[in-house]
């Protein structure tokens, strides 16, 4: 009786690296299905039943973040290795808080991406190294920056910011991702990423993790 190998479906809306992927992974797994949006995605996950989906973040109709999250309702057995040319902590976050299980960029090397597509299937959670140096690197320079008693920035916070960015930096203080934030609030994901990239020039922050501890730091406008 021949071995069952695991059942993998790919994503990403470039076919080089549907194709790339396919290659690398056929030898030793399954692949039972690659599609170039998150809807085919989805369409197929809940026809095919894999065990591991791999996803990019950046597709078209519906992204990868959003998809992982459709996921965990519609197909609750796979597993979510996103593989995306991001490697901000930021979206590392976003990830796992969509229910990813594993986060590879794409410049990683050909062995790392069937260490964590095995990791993965065995239950437990990668994150490439080199994502883990950036969210390494973030936590260290946010703990190293000097304490005041009183800090200095939450009570002007409500100067600093438009109406709109402080909306979304109470909303990230309440722990949503980017998506549920812009289902809130009307607007596009991409305008969400703006109202954050302002939000961080203006208060002097450089991760989502310390705009969520600013915003909720007592005393300040932000809640």
């Amino acid at each position: 009786m021949s071995e069952v190998r695991p059942r993998l479906l790919l994503a990403d809306d470039h076919p080089m690296v549907l194709d790339g992927l396919r290659k690398l992974l056929e030898p030793d797994f399954e692949v039972v299905a690659a599609v170039t949006d998150g809807r085919e995605l989805l369409k197929a996950a809940q026809k095919l039943r894999p065990d591991l989906v791999i996803a990019d973040i950046s597709m078209p109709l519906v992204d990868g973040l959003e998809a992982t999250r459709r996921l965990q309702k519609a197909v609750p057995g796979a597993r979510v290795l996103i593989l995306s040319v991001h490697a901000d902590p930021s979206w590392v976050w976003e990830a796992f808080e969509a229910g990813a299980c594993g986060y590879l960029t794409k410049i990683s090397a050909r062995e790392e991406i069937g260490t964590a597509v095995r990791e993965v299937l065995k239950g437990l959670f990668y994150v490439s190294p080199v994502v883990t140096r950036g969210m390494v690197d973030a936590a260290k320079e946010i703990a190293a920056r000097p304490r005041t008693v009183a800090p200095p920035v939450p009570a002007a916070v409500d100067e600093l910011l438009t109406p709109r960015e402080l909306d979304t930096v109470r909303l990230v203080g309440q722990g949503l991702s980017n998506k549920e934030i812009a289902r809130h609030l009307g607007v596009s994901v991409a305008t969400v990423r703006t109202h954050l990239n302002k939000a961080y020039d203006k208060l002097g922050s450089d991760s989502r993790v310390e705009l969520a501890l600013l915003a909720a730091q007592p005393g300040g406008a932000v809640m």
